[in-house]
């Protein structure tokens, strides 16, 4: 804005930030700034140019323009989330999924095997199984008597009942 376009005692929109604040302008300092309020905050604020105002100040327009920007991030950040999870399953599931249609005790190579032939599980690590391993025993260590594996003897896990 330009400085004959400022009124003292309206109410000009601000960008602080993401957001935009409404200020009242008081006056005017001899540096050629201003001297203005925020009308949420009733906080004093030092305005150094002109420039620093974006125009007339509309809580409508500020208000609906930032809600649909932070629901446009919400929407992309849930549509990343759900094709994250919906194309590649941990391998834990995976693990969780192979124990219970075999009925019986795996070893991690021999649960990784089986993943990776059914297509449950993708992975491009030089060791699946140790990765497996330590997941399971995490899970284990973690959530004791909660957690959905057992050990039964040496390397091998079951499913907890």
């Amino acid at each position: 804005m330009n400085a004959n376009e400022i009124q003292i005692s309206k109410v000009y929109a601000m960008k602080v930030g993401k957001n935009i604040i409404g200020i009242r302008i008081m006056g005017q300092t001899p540096d050629g700034g201003y001297n203005g309020i925020n009308i949420n905050t009733d906080k004093t604020i030092h305005i150094k140019s002109p420039t620093c105002l974006c125009g007339p100040y509309n809580p409508k327009t500020a208000k609906s323009t930032q809600v649909e920007k932070e629901t446009a991030e919400l929407s992309k950040d849930t549509t990343a989330k759900k094709e994250r999870t919906q194309t590649k399953p941990g391998g834990l599931s995976c693990a969780l999924r192979v124990l219970q249609e075999e009925g019986k005790p795996l070893s991690c190579p021999d649960m990784v095997k089986l993943m990776l032939e059914k297509g449950y599980w993708k992975t491009d690590g030089r060791t699946p199984s140790a990765t497996i391993y330590s997941a399971i025993i995490t899970e284990i260590k973690k959530k004791g008597a909660d957690s959905r594996f057992r050990k039964t003897e040496r390397g091998k896990f079951e499913l907890a009942k």
